[in-house]
């Protein structure tokens, strides 16, 4: 991005909720893909962003209109991802989480951390 301004690469859980936020910063250094795909690793410990087509497994429609509405928001309502994701990180149902992510150009994929020592509450 060319506007110099500060990328906020964030990806959050709310509690409850049992689903996935994916910020608007996320989708703009992707490009403003129509679909992303959330990869994740074997041991689930951290998870990468990346555009994709729709006939992938694991692609998710980013809305139409997210990045000029300032009212849209990007959420993946997959409970068994979710729930899966944070047993495997050893984190508690019920509370908030946010983690930043580092965007990679040469994969052109967001990368997200779900380490202890990467996650804010």
């Amino acid at each position: 991005m060319s506007s110099g301004r500060i990328m906020n690469l964030m990806v959050t859980i709310p509690a409850e909720s049992r689903r996935m936020n994916v910020g608007k910063d996320v989708i703009r250094v992707l490009g403003s893909p129509t679909y992303i795909c959330v990869l994740q690793r074997k041991d689930r410990k951290s998870i990468a962003i990346t555009p994709c087509t729709a006939e992938h497994p694991m692609s998710f429609k980013v809305p139409d209109r997210l990045v000029g509405d300032r009212q849209a928001r990007m959420r993946i309502n997959g409970v068994q991802f979710v729930q899966a994701l944070l047993e495997a990180n050893d984190l508690a149902a019920g509370k908030d989480y946010q983690f930043k992510g580092r965007y990679e150009a040469e994969k052109n994929a967001v990368i997200i951390s779900l380490e202890n020592d990467e996650r804010e509450c």
